[in-house]
């Protein structure tokens, strides 16, 4: 686990990894949990998240950019909850 991102993000990829369609591998919860944390930090700021802000943080975080549409969507949905 990744000291430097909150608990509460760790909480969003067990949640999300539940949700996935492709299982969450130990080796990504630390990047994915990073990406949450990049992501909803943008979005509590209201900043606007564009295609090329999502690629960029999932590089920054280290994810694989196969993940971001589906964790836009889980975003999406969450956020409606």
């Amino acid at each position: 686990m990744n000291n430097d991102t909150p608990l509460k993000f760790y909480d969003i990829v067990d949640e999300y990894s539940t949700e996935s369609a492709t299982p969450v591998n130990e080796s990504e919860r630390d990047a994915l949990a990073r990406y949450f944390q990049l992501l909803i930090t943008r979005l509590m700021n209201n900043e606007e998240i564009s295609e090329n802000a999502q690629q960029e943080m999932a590089t920054e975080a280290g994810i694989n950019e196969r993940r971001i549409d589906d964790v836009a969507n889980f975003l999406n949905q969450w956020g409606n909850e």
